[in-house]
């Protein structure tokens, strides 16, 4: 009898836990989505899935990184997010999104969850404004084909000028019905998981404001192949200043230690201030080549490209070109830093209404002085990276879709190393299958 009692008292606990079950409440509507990525590759040389350019290769001594291939499996690209639509405020539809994924730090092949974006909208007739972490709008790249980019091979060296996402408050309006224009300001502070911002927040530089803005301008005229495949034109910029705090320790500029007894010391000395101007321009378009016919994209063409030129724009999208990237001293103690440009077109051909192959090119190159080259640690410096990308995407239906890729990456460094060539070339295969929901 005892036994009875305790299931009948067990079940009245369990009660209020099975009403809620597979339910998801909000106050307002709220919509879940993401998909889930699994992915399976190989490397020839000893890398993993993304954002590592090619060992340089043997010469007169065999470099074990580019000598030996690698397998890699993970699912950490997988990931979820909240829309949420609520009451209106002055007059606009109110919404925020919640994103993340599983690129976090840690040790273990599972990943740890890392925030991607997290904002909210105001949005009017003719206005809209966006207050949160979200992708800078330098470096904004539209069409299908940019969209597969991320998701497929998902931005190795060259593939991507805008992957960095940050705090930031945007005004844009639509003047009319093809033409938008936004403009505001995003703070210089790292962000979570590896996506830094223009100009980190470090022990040498203190955060300040950036002005961006864009100019869009996207029709439906000449036809389309997808929602996002519209004849586009776009180009977008940012400036600002970093601004670096430092002394001098035995000639070298030191870092600011943050030790009490270290801070009284320089409050006394005083500190080194030097601002460096951050600044660049970007430009994209998408052109449908052959439209869509009938909602049947088999035989569809799109065509898109970009360019652009930047100076000191910190950790912007590209992780190992960081180091070319960044600010520097001179001798004389002036501070300068390398522009950086690149360029990409890109085909993308339905094959049948769900098959689609793409064709990338992309390209990104450092323009580093003699002197700042000859500088110890800064022969490894890339000065120049070269992806050739073929994809193939196949659609099962809107939820799964299965992507295979093929990359071929070429890298030129800035400096010798005995025994070792100056460049590198790496191929990697990858299977990917996602379920969309």
């Amino acid at each position: 009898m005892r036994k009875v009692w305790y299931l009948v008292f067990a079940l009245f606990l369990l009660l209020p836990a099975m009403s809620h079950a597979g339910t998801a409440t909000s106050r307002w509507d709220l919509t879940i989505g993401g998909f889930v990525k699994a992915e399976f590759g190989y490397a020839d040389q000893a890398r993993g899935q993304q954002y590592v350019l090619p060992y340089r290769d043997s010469g007169t001594q065999e470099n074990f990184g580019e000598k030996y291939g690698n397998y890699f499996a993970t699912g950490v690209q997988s990931r979820f997010n909240f829309l949420v639509k609520g009451p209106d405020a002055f007059g606009m539809k109110t919404s925020a999104f919640l994103e993340g994924d599983f690129y976090g730090t840690t040790a273990s092949p599972g990943g740890e969850l890392r925030l991607r974006h997290a904002y909210l909208k105001l949005t009017g007739a003719n206005v809209e404004y966006t207050i949160g972490q979200t992708f800078q709008v330098f470096g904004t790249l539209a069409g299908s084909g940019q969209i597969l980019l991320t998701l497929a091979p998902y931005l190795d060296a060259a593939l991507s000028v805008g992957a960095a996402r940050m705090p930031q408050i945007n005004v844009e309006y639509k003047f009319a019905k093809d033409f938008k224009f936004l403009f505001g300001l995003f703070l210089n502070a790292q962000t979570v998981g590896q996506n830094y911002a223009t100009g980190t927040v470090n022990s040498f530089t203190q955060a300040t404001p950036f002005l961006h803005a864009r100019v869009m301008w996207q029709t439906d005229k000449c036809g389309q192949i997808t929602p996002a495949d519209k004849l586009t034109v776009l180009v977008d910029g940012f400036y600002g200043k970093e601004k670096r705090i430092y002394e001098i320790v035995g000639g070298q500029i030191a870092p600011i230690q943050y030790a009490p007894a270290d801070l009284l010391r320089r409050a006394q000395t005083g500190w080194n201030k030097k601002n460096v101007d951050s600044w660049g321009l970007h430009g994209n378009f998408v052109v449908p080549v052959i439209p869509a016919k009938k909602n049947d994209k088999t035989g569809s063409v799109g065509f898109s490209a970009y360019g652009y030129i930047t100076q000191n724009p910190g950790f912007q999208g590209w992780p190992y070109f960081a180091a070319a990237q960044s600010s520097y001293r001179r001798p004389d103690g002036s501070f300068a830093a390398n522009v950086v440009y690149g360029w990409g077109p890109q085909l993308y051909i339905w094959l049948t209404d769900k098959l689609m192959l793409d064709l990338t090119y992309a390209e990104v190159k450092a323009k580093e002085s003699n002197w700042y080259k000859s500088q110890p640690g800064n022969e490894n410096n890339p000065e120049r990276v070269r992806e050739y990308v073929f994809i193939l995407s196949y659609d099962v239906n809107p939820a799964v879709r299965f992507t295979f890729d093929w990359e071929r990456s070429k890298a030129e460094y800035a400096g010798a190393v005995a025994g070792l060539k100056d460049k590198g070339t790496a191929n990697v295969y990858r299977f990917g299958a996602f379920y969309f929901f």
